[in-house]
């Protein structure tokens, strides 16, 4: 079977990206992947909102963008941030940004200590239908691990915490001097 956007049923599935529930009747993206658990070599889908999925799962989500033609809320944004996710193999990992509540993170990729209260992002790996934390990377070391630094939308969406201060910060701070 292919992937699928669809409407929830019921509202009782959780986005496999950032763990919140999907409403009833929102539309959602399922990842059909092939099932662990089955003796039959069955698949099973993994669900996902629709920004969640553009996000964490690029190409899977390119691939059944093309070949619908419902309408999609905010497609064009949502096809334009995959694609970024594409390009960029490193940028579907960015899960969070926030303030580093100790000093003892390393940055994966300067290698250096991450002080505290320094900006720094949270980094997923995508591995057998899991996403696991991979460590942190500092929000000026962005642009040479992520190869971009287009990330606003990706950091607006995991860390809805965040204000227009802080994020005018973050992006002062991976864009460089």
């Amino acid at each position: 079977m292919a992937h699928v956007i669809e409407h929830a049923a019921s509202g009782r599935a959780k986005c496999r990206a950032c763990g919140g529930k999907i409403a009833a009747a929102e539309l959602r993206f399922g990842e059909r992947v092939p099932n662990p658990y089955a003796d039959d070599g069955g698949e099973t889908t993994h669900w996902f909102h629709l920004a969640c999925g553009a996000f964490s799962r690029p190409e899977s989500f390119l691939e059944v963008l093309a070949s619908i033609s419902k309408p999609v809320p905010d497609r064009d944004r949502l096809e334009r941030e995959a694609r970024l996710g594409v390009t960029h193999r490193r940028l579907p990992r960015v899960r969070a940004a926030e303030r580093a509540p100790t000093g003892r993170a390393t940055c994966r990729a300067c290698k250096e200590l991450i002080p505290r209260d320094a900006w720094r992002l949270a980094l997923d790996y995508y591995e057998d239908g899991r996403f696991s934390p991979s460590g942190f990377i500092h929000a000026r070391c962005a642009a040479v691990y992520l190869e971009t630094t287009d990330l606003a939308e990706r950091v607006k969406h995991f860390s809805p915490a965040l204000g227009a201060s802080d994020l005018t910060e973050l992006e002062a701070e991976w864009s460089g001097p």
